[in-house]
């Protein structure tokens, strides 16, 4: 009679057989195993439902269990194929994509979960980013088009800072990126519950939109544009901002009237701005969820 833990250990061991079978015909990088690692509690998930159903009524979801391991085995064979060194768990990444004069503009989407982002100007390349151990890799797609870069970083399914996490403060760097000091560039940043530290003051930023719930933001603005747009979203999320002395400052809504006099600015028609906004080189216009735990505004 075939019983649960028979089936499993039996389709187990043919799909190790399987993946072994591909990392000798370099179909699947023998990084495959070091991934694998960190999936192991679904190991305890799949004999825990086992062992729930085995003697009930539903006594045939006890044999679907062993599809959960089977799932994720070849999902992640899938995911990291014959190049696994990019995509390991285990392992630090580098990507850049070399500075273009064709390139007038760029607009950048990272979409980071939980991870640590971290981001400051670059002399030499585009873009380029470092992501480092026990982080999880992202999908990073980047094309051209009117003289536009357009670069989109997207974590698929389980990827952030992972199903388990080597050091578990705040503070760390996952990922790391770095932007050109000379082409303009328009930004969106989606993350939970994750540090980000935007040092932007040396790279040309025109548009800003952070969605962070739980966030812990820290974002330095520079004067390279006359026109900066910000956008901080984040249910209980901390922003610390830092801009020039000399940009002016217009703040969207009523939730932090207060703290906005404190800082002198003047009401305006639903908005709060510095004496003489419009007439000011560089103009920072900034909205706020309403309910962020914590927001300062610093000059420099």
């Amino acid at each position: 009679m075939i019983t649960p833990s028979r089936l499993r250990w039996g389709l187990l061991f043919i799909t190790v057989g399987v993946m072994l079978l591909l990392n000798n015909a370099e179909a699947l990088s023998w990084d495959y195993w070091w991934e694998l690692l960190a999936w192991w509690p679904l190991l305890l998930i799949a004999i825990g439902i086992e062992k729930i159903f085995q003697k009930t009524k539903l006594n045939f979801v006890s044999y679907l269990s062993p599809l959960i391991l089977i799932i994720a085995m070849i999902y992640l064979a899938v995911d990291i194929g014959g190049n696994g060194a990019s995509k390991s768990y285990f392992t630090s990444y580098r990507w850049n994509t070399p500075a273009d004069s064709t390139v007038k503009s760029m607009v950048a989407l990272i979409d980071h979960g939980k991870a640590n982002l971290y981001i400051d100007g670059d002399r030499s390349d585009l873009a380029s980013a470092r992501f480092e151990r026990f982080s999880r890799k992202p999908d990073i797609k980047f094309s051209k088009n009117n003289g536009q870069g357009k670069l989109e970083i997207k974590r698929g399914f389980g990827k952030g800072r992972g199903f388990f996490v080597i050091d578990g403060k705040r503070g760390g760097r996952d990922w790391n990126f770095y932007f050109s000091e000379e082409t303009p560039l328009k930004l969106e940043c989606r993350g939970d519950n994750s540090d980000l530290n935007l040092n932007l003051e040396t790279i040309p930023i025109e548009e800003l939109k952070i969605d962070d719930p739980e966030g812990d933001i820290y974002l330095k603005i520079g004067e390279l544009k006359d026109r900066v747009a910000l956008e901080i979203r984040g249910e209980d999320a901390e922003l610390r901002l830092r801009m020039p002395r000399t940009a002016g400052l217009r703040i969207y809504g009523d939730e932090y009237s207060g703290y906005m006099k404190t800082l002198g600015l003047n009401k305006t028609d639903g908005y709060y701005q510095s004496e003489g906004f419009d007439l000011l080189k560089v103009q920072v216009s900034l909205k706020l969820d309403k309910e962020l735990k914590h927001l300062s505004i610093n000059d420099y």
